[in-house]
């Protein structure tokens, strides 16, 4: 049993390791991790389980609607394994839904319903960022401490992939702010160039003249700039420009 699980869990960290080094990562990661957790515990099905900017719990990825269909339940009654993993950062474990009902009286007949007869949901990650890795097997079964420790390193790899993949955003969104902070200089300092080189005057008076017009015309030193370039605008040079002693 043992030996078998960790051969499972070598053979899906390698996978992951692969998947993750591939330039279209992004949405293939986590439903690799979900697949892997199926095939790993040997259970009918997994997910998994993210909090969104407004901290509710959504299914980033899931090997069926089930997961789904449960965390629903979960929400509408208020109790369930996933919102105690959430909310304690500790492994909610049923080995059997038959005796657990003073844990989640609301959630275990719902789930039972559905044919769920043992659940597993691990958490890790951060406070601020938290990744939960649940599992639902059809009928009663002892989890094993093997068991344990490859789905916590499955939810460990889900929780450093979000982190990653949370602190590129970051950096994107950085890159792209300043990528648009340097064209909007250099659309300025090309229209001031071109100003400057057919008025004659300086570059300060050709700034002038555009922020005059902008300020006329309720737009912005940008829009001005990037008619003067882009549509051969020309503004009216002031006898005296604005800011020109």
């Amino acid at each position: 049993m043992a030996g078998d699980v960790e051969e499972a869990l070598a053979i899906a960290c390698a996978d992951l390791a692969r998947t993750m080094a591939r330039p279209d990562a992004a949405d293939t990661v986590l439903p690799r991790i979900a697949a892997h957790v199926v095939t790993v515990l040997a259970v009918g099905t997994a997910g998994v389980l993210l909090e969104d900017s407004d901290g509710r719990i959504v299914v980033a990825s899931a090997s069926d609607e089930l997961i789904a269909t449960l965390l629903g339940i979960e929400q509408d009654v208020g109790d369930g394994p996933t919102i105690v993993a959430f909310a304690e950062g500790t492994t909610a474990r049923a080995d059997t839904l038959v005796d657990v009902g003073r844990a989640w009286p609301r959630w275990v007949p719902e789930a039972r319903a559905l044919g769920v007869g043992a659940w597993l949901s691990v958490p890790s990650g951060t406070e601020d960022a938290t990744v939960v890795v649940s599992a639902a097997s059809t009928r009663p079964r002892h989890w094993q401490d093997v068991e344990m420790r490859a789905a916590q390193v499955l939810a460990d790899l889900a929780a450093g992939w979000v982190a990653h993949a949370d602190e590129l955003d970051r950096a994107r969104r950085t890159a792209e702010q300043l990528q648009d902070a340097l064209d909007h200089r250099m659309v300025i300092e090309q229209a001031k160039g071109i100003l400057a080189g057919e008025l004659g005057c300086s570059l300060d008076q050709a700034f002038a003249m555009l922020r005059a017009h902008a300020r006329r015309n309720s737009v912005t030193v940008r829009s001005v700039a990037q008619a003067v370039v882009e549509l051969g605008l020309r503004p009216p040079a002031p006898q005296s420009p604005e800011g020109v002693t």
